[in-house]
């Protein structure tokens, strides 16, 4: 995809790059039932990827920023 040239391509990205997290998340619990604090943060996660997609949505810049900076803070340390 390259740099996100524009707010909209940067929390697409964002959203993108934490689903990918997340999927990883969801086959280390599936494969190794890593209990209920793994389900919690892939929860969490997916609510965060949630609220992402609706921002988008909306168009309003606030919720699109903020919603970039909680994904952004997610690490891709697994």
């Amino acid at each position: 995809m390259g740099e996100p040239n524009n707010l909209a391509d940067a929390l697409t990205f964002q959203i993108a790059r934490v689903t990918a997290k997340k999927e990883r998340w969801q086959e280390l619990q599936r494969e190794h039932n890593m209990g209920p604090g793994m389900q919690f943060s892939i929860n969490i996660m997916r609510v965060a990827i949630e609220n992402g997609v609706k921002a988008l949505a909306s168009g309003d810049v606030k919720e699109v920023m903020d919603a970039h900076q909680l994904l952004a803070d997610y690490n891709d340390d697994d």
